[in-house]
């Protein structure tokens, strides 16, 4: 190889690493939002209606690392559960947290 064709692949190698964060996330940010949900959640299964349908929120920033929690997907059966006791699932998609301005919350 010569030393332009080194210098090319380097290049649109460089210009190809650069675009993939910005490519992640747009991705991100296009989501569909439950019409009963609180605004966090996104319809994984369209045919699903009603309680059984499942809806998953995406992944959070967590508070203990620069690395986004998990996406969490369960039914609204089982989000208006969680939302009525005034909890949601919290960014490490684990446990559940306590929040202020959610019916049932203090």
């Amino acid at each position: 190889m010569d030393s332009s064709t080194k210098q090319l692949l380097a290049y649109s190698l460089t210009m190809m690493l650069l675009s993939l964060p910005s490519l992640a996330f747009a991705q991100a940010q296009t989501s569909a939002t439950s019409p009963n949900s609180t605004g966090g959640e996104t319809a994984a299964h369209e045919g699903a209606s009603g309680d059984d349908a499942i809806y998953c929120r995406p992944p959070e920033q967590r508070t203990d690392s620069r690395m986004m929690g998990p996406k969490v997907c369960m039914t609204v059966r089982k989000w208006n559960e969680l939302h009525a006791k005034g909890l949601d699932v919290s960014a490490d998609g684990q446990t559940t947290v306590q929040v202020l301005g959610l019916p049932g919350s203090p």
